[in-house]
Order: structure tokens, then C-alpha cells, then sequence
């Protein structure tokens, strides 16, 4: 099992938005290089979610991108869907020891991704990036 690049990458970006003042509006691809991403990704997969509804884009001067609905209200789930439809593809064969414990597998992780939502990876990046800020001592 293996979290590609194309969902981590997004969901970075996805909870830079959220961090933005609400109201806010980037470029997808500004908020891609200040992410250390490739631009013209950012632009990609922002357009991607946009048609999803995850995402408001409006182009134009005065335009970007933001969260088209409350960060809490999105889950980690949400995002996994639509980028990659379900969060752990299993066989489905019935009658068979191994595609019940990969059912049970995939319903875990899936209960855990959505529980997740992206104000909470947010929080969490608010904190990780408080820990590493230099310190003055007078």
C-alpha cells in the first residue's frame, strides 16, 4: 500500500488554503511554489478538484483558488475520492478468508480518513510549524 505523490502534494495544498484568511484567494500555482511544488501540478490538481466541488476557482485578476466549504467540514475521505476513488482497492471475492480481512482493512482506513478532516491537519501543521521557528533569547 502505498500514498502516492499526486494525493500528498494535494492535500498540502489543501491545508495551506486553510490556513489562509477566510476570504482568501491564491493562485494555485503561487500556492504550489510556496509549497515547494511544481507550479504547473498545483494548477493541475486545483482545476481537478474545482470541478469536484472541494474547490471554488475563479480566474481573472482578483481570481485564484480557495476552499469552496469550511475546512471542517472536509474530510481527508472527501479527498481520496476524488482524486482516487476508494481509499484502498481490495479484492471482493466472497467466501474467502483474505478478501474479508481486506474489507475489514479498507473500512478501517476509511473510517480513519474520515474522521480526518482538513482544519485538523491544519491545526496540527499550525503547531509543527510554531516548533521550528527560531527562538530569541534577550
Amino acid at each position: 500500500m502505498r500514498v502516492s505523490q499526486r494525493l500528498d502534494y494535494t492535500l498540502r495544498m489543501l491545508v495551506a488554503l486553510a490556513r489562509l484568511p477566510a476570504g482568501t484567494t491564491i493562485a494555485a500555482g503561487d500556492l504550489a511554489e510556496t509549497l515547494g511544488l511544481p507550479r504547473r501540478f498545483g494548477e493541475q490538481q486545483m482545476t481537478a478538484l474545482a470541478k469536484t466541488g472541494l474547490v471554488d476557482s475563479r480566474r481573472g485578476t482578483g481570481g485564484g483558488i480557495a476552499l469552496a466549504q469550511s475546512a471542517a467540514l472536509i474530510t481527508v475521505h472527501d479527498i481520496v475520492r476524488a482524486l482516487q476513488g476508494e481509499a484502498l482497492d481490495v479484492p471482493r471475492a466472497t467466501g474467502q478468508a483474505t478478501s474479508e480481512f481486506w474489507a475489514a482493512a479498507a473500512n478501517a482506513l476509511d473510517a480513519a480518513l474520515e474522521k480526518t478532516t482538513i482544519a485538523d491537519l491544519a491545526a496540527r501543521q499550525a503547531i509543527l510549524d510554531a516548533e521550528r521557528e527560531p527562538v530569541y533569547f534577550i
